[in-house]
């Protein structure tokens, strides 16, 4: 039976572990997993126990997190909606991931570590269909050169596949379920598939009620359905932005996206004004 002790022992950290801690060894193990051929390391955890382990760990973190923070937010309460949604992909882990989410009742959290989140200027999540090999210090470096008051921006690079090919890919589209549901970000910088997936969850802000943004034009305007199956702009395309080219991410639409309940949203925005210059 899976515990507290169990899971972190499994991913291999202390108990103490950050929750950026947890998201790299978990990536980590599973590539590890993935590459493992017979005969090797025969006593390593299996890419099952290894979920399991995540699943344990980022359960207890989301119903704190939606505990603490977000006791009355309807829109990421619909865990129920991303399973109807998905459970043809994966109905087997993310039941397990429901069970977890509603029988666990604390969260082992490096304090720390999360006020020091907490005081970024804003946080940026890159929540992709395809994996980000480089870095993505040089877009942190731009958008400190045009923000000149701020100190500090958190960058998280979460890998959503739309269409996994085989077990790890699986595992990595539950992981950026997670994600959305727990996550902090203020700004995403989304591929289409998944901007189009989770819009339907109302998960982003709409930007036409937003003054600063009206001069957008037109053609850098992205819709997408809202929860209530309303049409509205709440994406902008970033594509051409230097600081995004500098990346040299694959030839693909990039959109930017504020979260509806972002915490820094007025630092959110001026990002939003800046990169669809």
């Amino acid at each position: 039976m899976m515990d507290t002790k169990k899971a972190y022992a499994t991913l291999g950290l202390d108990e103490n572990a950050t929750d950026e801690e947890v998201e790299k060894r978990y990536t980590v193990l599973l590539l590890r997993s993935k590459k493992q051929t017979a005969g090797q390391d025969p006593g390593a955890p299996s890419m099952d126990e290894i979920t399991k382990a995540y699943n344990f760990i980022k359960g207890i973190a989301i119903e704190e997190e939606i505990r603490k923070k977000e006791p009355k937010n309807k829109t990421f309460g619909k865990i129920e909606y991303v399973y109807e949604y998905y459970r043809w992909h994966i109905i087997g882990t993310i039941a397990a991931v429901l069970i977890v989410f509603f029988t666990a009742s604390s969260i082992i959290q490096n304090r720390s570590e999360e006020k020091r989140i907490e005081r970024a200027d804003l946080k940026v999540t890159f929540f992709t269909d395809y994996q980000i090999q480089g870095e993505l210090d040089s877009f942190e470096v731009k958008t400190l050169e045009q923000m000149t008051d701020w100190k500090d921006i958190h960058i998280v690079n979460q890998y959503s596949p739309t269409d996994p090919k085989d077990e790890y890919g699986m595992a990595m589209m539950q992981k950026a379920i997670i994600s959305m549901a727990a996550d902090k970000a203020d700004i995403y910088i989304m591929d289409k598939t998944n901007y189009a997936r989770f819009s339907k969850q109302g998960a982003f802000l709409r930007l036409d009620n937003i003054p600063s943004l009206a001069s957008v034009p037109q053609e850098k305007r992205r819709t997408g359905e809202s929860d209530t199956g309303e049409t509205v702009w709440s994406g902008i395309d970033v594509s051409n932005h230097p600081a995004i080219k500098e990346l040299k991410l694959p030839d693909v639409e990039k959109i930017a996206l504020i979260r509806v309940n972002a915490n820094k949203k007025d630092n959110a925005v001026k990002v939003l004004e800046w990169l669809s210059q």
